[in-house]
């Protein structure tokens, strides 16, 4: 790309990667989850502390980076495998840093990303002022120093049921709390790494809500969410255009609203983004009863459009500007503002889509007003909204922007908590605006009570005063940066890439071993390596290293030819141990796979070893046998065939085997 900062200024629209190759530089190096979501179901957050010293904590996150870390590139090859080839789900990952962070591994402040937010951090006092927060009233484990955050996100089931699982979990709610097996696996695997360099000084578990007859996400009080989301790529606003023809709302956003330029970057490509993350916390409970019990009868309204006024939406998704009750059998409608509903007769001046998206309300213009946007990235936390939680239940807020202080910041400061935005004395965003508690005279915490003006009938003059309690608590947060991937992946070399080998794979350990033993025989009588000293064929070390597609450095001194110097032993050497351990990890990663697998087929009952329907050999009896490994089948259909103990005994023999790979 001839000019990057002139094109992130100006584009507006662009295409996946698979349509035009001119921004594949640029998705390469752009962390995934930033310009469209990554889609898991499921998340764990680990707020990390370092403790190590700084160059194996860089060691730590560039091999973590090369194994996890998604480019958006990466995201949107995946999701395109997965939609023409029901391919194996993969695990997400994210990594961000901090102001702290940046510094504890030798950065200087004004090499930093350069945001006064960023490099202040949430816990500053003028912040904390800004947002409204409290940082006492945060849990103890976000009052410490934060120098990083992993976000590692996957699904249920790694292989060909992936989409079965997901349709279960979608109508069985419960389901939502139990981790995947290889994610919760992963977890672990990367804390113990972690124990080194670094402490877990927070850990989030989150998941997505989802509306069990549409698949639709909710969050902790009902309502959709993910709803009105700023889009960059070309086919996520085409698939809008299908349902808006953009006359009152423009959902597309240039790239400068959501990339910043990464001073630490390695290429011009080299963009990041800033993060918002906080801990919301909803108090459904009261939440539900203060809906019905108080501003439902108050009004004389439904709960349903009581709470839409409190929203902005109905549960659904429906605009309450646009109509008293919901509809959830029409296509989610965006194409809407406020132009018409001057007086709040339809949708509250207080009500939180109205506050955090004003549409064309501002004095300001229209594109100026839109970069006040943020891209929200949130996913739920906590117990079911069916138990009612009042307290450890609700949002892990992420959103990722430009300009701490022109999107999220200004948002909350100038809209969100501001009494007077968008109209004089109309009150705080009801469910946003407020987010720490007040004390009483006992000094216990109490949530705050706001009086409003709603519609006393939807569209009609006359309003009506009610009060209502902000049932929402900031827990605790951080801001983050999330660097480009070249800067991540520059603190440790690559894995090799594209393993080619043929046969069993701990056969193809001992023969790399072997060549290994063979190059040290040569090194110490000084033979050549690579060609034949009296043919000049080439020879067996060159055969070996070329079937696989490794590097192979030459030492050659005969009357016919003179290549290289006595540096190639080690250096092929040196090949062939990278290679060895690239294959034992990949070996390690496709059996931690498979231990998944295994242990939610067994979670759902599902057969391994035959196709229960066609009685045909499975993935796993593929696996095993391409590793000469012992497999017991669990058939219980046309035929019946083991028993439940095949799968733990399958676990055991795949666990036993990650133990050879690692002895």
């Amino acid at each position: 790309m001839a000019d990057i900062n002139e094109a992130i200024k100006q584009v507006t629209e662009i295409v996946t990667p698979f349509d035009e190759l001119e921004y594949e530089a640029l998705l390469g190096e752009i962390q995934g989850n930033i310009l469209k979501s990554h889609g898991r179901n499921h998340a764990v957050h680990l707020f990390l502390k370092f403790t190590g010293d700084p160059e194996s904590v860089k060691q730590w996150i560039g091999n973590f980076s090369h194994k996890y870390v998604t480019s958006a590139l990466a995201q949107a090859e995946q999701a395109k495998q997965h939609r023409q080839y029901e391919g194996e789900g993969q695990l997400f990952g994210n990594f961000f840093l901090t102001r702290a962070g940046y510094m504890y591994l030798g950065y200087n402040y004004e090499d930093l990303p350069n945001e006064n937010p960023f490099r202040q951090g949430m816990k500053d006092t003028n912040i904390q002022n800004e947002l409204g927060d409290d940082v006492e009233q945060w849990e103890d484990s976000f009052q410490q120093e934060i120098h990083a955050l992993v976000l590692l996100a996957g699904d249920k089931i790694v292989g060909p049921r992936t989409q079965e699982a997901k349709l279960l979990e979608r109508k069985n709610p419960e389901l939502l709390h139990k981790q995947p097996a290889l994610l919760a696996q992963q977890v672990e695997k990367i804390k113990t790494e972690l124990a080194n360099i670094a402490t877990v000084a927070h850990e989030d578990i989150g998941y997505v809500l989802r509306s069990s007859e549409t698949g639709a996400e909710m969050e902790h009080f009902g309502f959709r969410d993910g709803v009105s989301q700023p889009l960059f790529l070309k086919a996520d606003i085409d698939k809008e255009k299908e349902n808006s023809d953009f006359s009152k709302w423009d959902p597309s956003a240039p790239l400068n609203l959501v990339l910043f330029k990464d001073p630490l970057g390695k290429k011009d490509e080299s963009y990041g983004s800033f993060l918002v993350y906080r801990k919301l916390e909803q108090n459904v409970k009261a939440w539900n009863k203060d809906v019905v019990n108080n501003l439902a009868e108050k009004l004389e309204a439904s709960p349903d459009l009581a709470g839409a006024y409190t929203m902005g939406r109905f549960q659904d998704g429906t605009p309450v500007v646009l109509q008293n009750t919901e509809s959830s059998q029409q296509p989610e409608e965006n194409n809407f503002n406020y132009a018409e509903d001057n007086e709040g007769l339809k949708c509250p001046f207080h009500a939180h889509t109205r506050k955090v998206n004003p549409r064309g309300e501002t004095p300001v213009p229209l594109e100026e007003e839109k970069m006040h946007r943020i891209v929200r990235r949130g996913i739920n936390y906590g117990p079911l909204p069916s138990e009612e939680p009042e307290t450890g239940a609700g949002l892990l807020f992420l959103c990722f922007q430009a300009s701490l202080s022109n999107q999220f910041n200004f948002m909350q400061k100038a809209w969100a908590k501001e009494r007077n935005f968008v109209r004089r004395d109309v009150g705080t965003d009801v469910v946003i605006g407020v987010e720490k508690k007040e004390k009483d005279n006992n000094g216990n915490l109490v949530a705050v009570t706001e009086t409003y003006q709603w519609p006393t009938n939807w569209d009609e003059s006359g309003q009506t005063e009610a009060d209502f309690t902000h049932w929402v608590t900031m827990k605790g947060g951080e801001y983050f940066f999330a660097p480009c991937m070249s800067f991540l992946k520059s603190f440790a070399p690559a894995p090799t890439c594209n393993i080619v080998f043929r046969g069993v794979p701990k056969q193809e350990l001992q023969a790399a071993q072997n060549i290994i033993d063979e190059l040290r025989n040569y090194q110490q009588r000084n033979w050549g390596i690579g060609l034949n000293g009296e043919t000049s064929e080439p020879d067996g070390f060159l055969r070996f290293f070329e079937q696989r597609n490794l590097p192979f450095k030459f030492y050659v001194r005969s009357s016919q030819v003179e290549i290289g110097d006595p540096s190639a032993y080690e250096e092929d050497i040196a090949t062939l141990n990278k290679y060895i351990e690239d294959v034992r990890n990949q070996e390690i990663e496709a059996s931690e796979y498979k231990i998944a697998e295994l242990k939610e087929y067994k979670e759902l009952y599902w057969a391994i070893g035959l196709n229960g329907d066609t009685l045909e050999p499975d993935g796993f009896v593929s696996f095993f046998g391409e590793r000469e490994l012992p497999f017991k089948f669990f058939v219980r259909s046309v035929v019946a065939v083991g028993d439940e103990s095949a799968y733990e005994q399958n676990i055991a023999t795949l666990n036993n085997y990650i133990s050879f790979l690692c002895g």
